[in-house]
Parts: structure tokens; sequence; C-alpha cells
């Protein structure tokens, strides 16, 4: 069973749709001293919320991600690695942690022209972030008071630079609970095995005679097993934490609107039709593959109804298009897809929160920044967030069912210019007329920020506090010299040496000082070497036919 208390509340609650906090902030650091960094950990640690917290019915939570520059200045970049034979497909994960979101963002994420990091916003566009502080609440009060019990810690060390803070919130009333395109979010997340949440149909992996098993723990808490019967990260280090992706996502929801209108007006259709087509719900929440023909709040509203349905009786999309977001990003068991069992491997958590004011119905752009703040949990970023991103999302969509040129995800895809101008098929379930061809679609977001942390245990961020070590466990793997594996080679420059002052200084009463505490299976097949983990000379592979979770993640 899971060690509920041991893992930090953001891997695994409170962000389904209805039950997100209304406010979220994240505060970015740059550590220039270790002792300094470890002793804010150390001040911090009483805060930090768990799973068990949330249960417990805490209102505010605190949650600490470090960067692979924090891991390698506290002394643990040697956990880092595969630890034996067992561990290889770990490879991945870790490449993708030291090297960093920049430096995989062109080759792998697709950020390329206006997403590139060249013109991402600071401190995302040079150099590496060491950690995040990432707060939320469900009342304006509680976030502002551990905002400032926060602050008033980062001022006791002044080796620690805060470099940037990021804002985002809930639109409230009756726009609760969606993003700026207009639909409801955070509707289809994974269930987690022994997580302690309810396993609603339709959120984890179908089964037989049509019903649904969750996903195995390891896919999204490290040091359990996942769904190729492995436990990555075995060191006690990385045990019952998680990989967080941090991306800032712009959008342009005035650019989005004209297009939908347009193409609806030229095709003699309703805007609110075409833009469920692309998403693959409509704007309530609900699946066009159980309403496929008008918006059913009802049935949104069901959380047991809302995500029941597979692709097996819709081969050619004509009640939900086979390039239609939701069904990239997980085609459940689309058989005109990559397979339950390859799907399974491939699902991610989401947290994404609104940031900047909603663009009220029928306005004209008006030039103002909005977007999400979005996140997701995975245990193996390359495997999971990484592979739906290049292969899901970017890729062109190749199906037994269907193959359009530069057919992308339509929501957030990476589209461009000239002869690869982005195109989307809708079929159309009425006999002898021609299915709907959206062309020259424009991207709808751009990449303004991002980067790569681990969510260590609360175990963990305690020995990180003290200066102490986890102990070995005798049984695991932590006894292993590794051996047998060589690091893998780094895409991109690996991240500078970080920079620790020719002597320490003595600790303070700073340093001790803390705040006080908020409120109060059988081993699945391995899988096929044609599905692994991209690294950066990979080119999308044609296994990877879509479709449930991604970017702007409206599900």
């Amino acid at each position: 069973m899971l060690e509920l208390s041991q893992i930090q509340s953001n891997i695994l609650r409170e962000y389904r749709h209805g039950t997100a906090p209304a406010f979220v902030h994240f505060i970015f650091l740059r550590f220039g001293d270790a002792t300094d960094a470890r002793a804010l950990i150390k001040t911090l640690h009483p805060m930090v919320t768990s799973c068990a917290d949330v249960d417990e019915g805490v209102h505010s939570v605190l949650n600490i991600g470090l960067a692979y520059p924090a891991v390698e200045m506290f002394g643990h970049g040697g956990d880092a690695r595969a630890l034996n034979e067992r561990d290889d497909e770990a490879t991945g994960t870790i490449e993708a942690f030291k090297c960093g979101m920049r430096a995989r963002a062109v080759k792998i994420l697709g950020d390329d022209e206006d997403s590139d990091p060249e013109h991402w916003e600071e401190p995302y566009a040079k150099g590496r972030l060491h950690a995040v502080l990432c707060l939320n609440a469900h009342t304006r009060e509680k976030i502002k008071t551990n905002l400032d019990l926060v602050g008033a810690a980062l001022k006791k060390y002044p080796s620690i630079e805060r470099v940037r803070d990021e804002a985002a919130a809930d639109f409230g009333g009756e726009r609760a609970g969606t993003e700026h395109f207009g639909f409801a979010d955070g509707i289809a997340q994974p269930s987690v095995l022994d997580a302690g949440e309810p396993n609603y149909a339709g959120s984890g992996t179908p089964g037989k005679r049509r019903g649904w098993e969750p996903v195995k723990t390891g896919e999204f808490v490290l040091g359990h097993l996942d769904e190729s019967g492995q436990v990555q990260f075995r060191s006690e280090f990385f045990k019952d934490g998680s990989f967080m992706v941090f991306r800032k996502l712009q959008q342009h929801v005035g650019r989005f609107r004209e297009y939908v209108s347009e193409m609806a007006a030229r095709k003699g259709v309703d805007p609110e039709l075409v833009s469920a087509k692309m998403v693959g719900r409509w704007k309530s929440g609900a699946p066009l593959m159980l309403s496929p023909k008008k918006d059913d709040a009802k049935l949104a509203a069901d959380l047991d109804r809302n995500n029941d349905f597979r692709y097996e009786d819709d081969r050619e999309g004509k009640r939900c298009p086979i390039g239609s977001h939701i069904r990239r990003n997980n085609p459940r068991e689309d058989p005109t897809g990559p397979g339950t069992i390859q799907t399974s491997k491939h699902r991610i958590i989401r947290r994404s929160t609104p940031y900047g004011t909603r663009l009220p119905d029928d306005a004209a752009d008006d030039g103002e920044d909005r977007g999400v703040l979005f996140v997701v949990i995975n245990a193996d970023i390359a495997r999971q967030f990484e592979f739906v991103q290049q292969n899901w999302v970017n890729s062109v969509l190749s199906s037994t069912a269907l193959t359009l040129p530069a057919d992308r995800d339509p929501l957030i895809g990476r589209q461009r210019g000239g002869d690869e101008a982005g195109k989307f098929l809708i079929p159309t379930a009425k006999r002898g007329t021609r299915p709907i061809v959206a062309w020259g679609l424009p991207r709808f977001v751009t990449t303004r920020g991002g980067e790569y942390f681990l969510l260590p245990s609360l175990d963990t961020l305690h020995h990180i506090g003290q200066n102490t070590r986890p102990p070995v466990d005798p049984e695991g793997c932590d006894a292993s010299d590794g051996s047998s594996h060589t690091e893998p080679a780094a895409e991109a420059q690996p991240p500078p040496e970080p920079v620790e002052p020719e002597s320490l200084p003595e600790p303070t009463a700073a340093t001790t000082e803390t705040i006080p505490a908020a409120e109060a299976a059988p081993t699945a097949e391995a899988a096929p070497t044609a599905e692994a983990a991209p690294t950066a000379e990979t080119t999308p592979t044609t296994e990877a036919t879509p479709a449930d979770s991604a970017s702007t993640e409206v599900e």
C-alpha cells in the first residue's frame, strides 16, 4: 500500500473537475548556497502537504519541487541513474531530468518558431532553475497567508534568489472549472491503483467485459510497480516521489474563436460543433462519443458516465474525429490507434489552472496575455509526457483508417505555414455527405517557458534539510553499485556545475527556525522496442497513433 503521508499532495490529489483549487501560485528559485538552500527546505518542511493531509481536510497546499541542479547541489546527483538491469527504461527520464526542458524543447516537444526557447520568458529562457514552491488554496485569503509565510522565510536566506512568480486562478461562477477556450477542464484524470481515490468508469485502462482497471501506481509514484512490471528509481532518495512537468502556455483565444467561426460559416455548420469536434467534447465536458449531436450538461456533470466510453464502435471517427484532441492524447483501446497495452504506458496526470483575465464572449482580441499554467505528474518524463507530446500531439496522424498530411492535434499541436499548414478532418455520419476538412490551422497555443522538477517524498525533504542521507534498503537496489550501466549521453550541454561558496557559513538561528504547519497485480508485458521513450535523435514513430490529455489539456 502507498504511504500517502509521504507523497506530496499535488501528485495524487485535488485536481479533478469540480475539486481543483481556486488559486494557484508558483515561486521559482535559484540557489546560490547549499547551506541556505537546505535551511530553507528545513524551515518549510512542516508546511509541506501530503496526500494524507488533503484527505484529512486541509484547505491549502505547499509542495516543493527540485530541478536536477538542486539534486546535484545536495549531493544526490549519483542517485539519478539506472540502478540495475530492470531499470533500463529509467534512463530516458534520467536524461530528460538532467538536461531540463529547455534542452529538449525543440527536438522533442515541438517548441519551435514562436514557442522556441529563444522566445521564452525569463528565467525559463536562460540558465537552469533550482526549485519551485507550489502553493494552492480554495480561498484568496488562505493563499495570501501562506505566501506571506513563505516570503518571510525566503528573506532569511540572502543567497536564494526568487526569480519569478506565476499566479493563476479559476474563473469562478458559471465559468468555474473551464479554461480560456471555454471548455470544462480536468475531467479525464487516470485512476491510480491504491491511491485511495474513486475509480470512476473510463478513468483507468480498458479491461475485459467493458470494465476499467486502475493504472499501476508506478506510472505516477516512484518506487512502485508500473505498467511494464518494473520498479523505477528504487533509490530511497526517489521513493514515493514523482516528476513534475511545468509549462506556461499562452492561449490565443481571439485567433481560436475567429478560426472556428470562419470554418463553421464556410461549411454551413454550428461553430459549437466545429470546436467540439476539434476537442472531442462539448464545452460542458460531455463527450461526443456519448452525445454526438448536442451538448448535454447533465451527462457532463455525471462523474460515472462522462468518461465511460471507448472508440471501438467509431473506427471512422464519425462521432469523435480520429485526430481530435482527446482521442490523440488518450487513445484508450482505439482500434485505429496504438492499442490498450501501449496506451496504458503513456498516461499522465494533468494540473491546469488559467492565468490572465477571461476574454468576454464575442469580444475582439485585446492583446492581453492569457493561458494556462500547466503541470504534468508522471514517473517517467520521457515515456509519458514527452512521448505524448512528440508522438501523439505533434506527429502527423497515421492510422489504419485515415492518413491526412499535416494532421496534428488541432488544439495544441505544432501547426506550421505553407505546405505544412495544419489540417483537420471532420467525418460526417450522413450518407452522401462529404467530410469537412478544416484547412490552414494556425497555432492556438504558444509555449512561454517551463522546466522539469522532482517532487520528493516528505522523508527525502527531511533528509535534505538535515543534510543526512535516506537509509539504504538492504533488499533494494540502493545496495547495487550500478556498475552494469553507464550514464546516458546528454542531448544538449549539461547543466553547469552549481557554484559553491569558498567557505560555508556557520548555521544561524534562521537555519533551524520553522514555520507553523498549515491547517490542519500480475506483471505487465514489457513495452515493445519501437514504443520506447524518445530521445533527442528520435523521429516520430508510426506506432504513435493517437489520443485524452496534453497541453491546455482540455479533458
